[in-house]
């Protein structure tokens, strides 16, 4: 069961991340601040020496303006997903 949203003036909140993360261990919860929007995921391209263990790496956090990477834009370094719910950026159901 999904708590509604917050109403205006109440702080949400999402998972945070400083440093590039694994996505898994992103689960660090933030309270946002009252001009906080979103929720903001970056996907951290990660080189690695053994390509069958890319893990994604990614930095969350509160964002006041979330700018979402465009789909077709395909080849971005650093994609950027926007959501705009309590703790919504947990990697469900995009991979993010």
């Amino acid at each position: 069961s999904f708590a509604p949203n917050p109403g205006p003036g109440e702080a949400f909140k999402c998972y945070s991340c400083d440093r590039p993360t694994p996505i898994h261990l992103c689960k660090n919860i933030t309270f946002c601040k009252l001009e906080d929007t979103a929720c903001k995921t970056t996907l951290e391209k990660v080189e690695s020496e053994y390509p069958f263990n890319q893990i994604p790496m990614v930095t969350r956090s509160c964002s006041s303006s979330c700018l979402a990477t465009d789909p077709d834009s395909i080849g971005t370094a650093h994609p950027v997903f926007c959501c705009f719910r309590d703790l919504c950026n947990t990697g469900e159901p995009l991979g993010f």
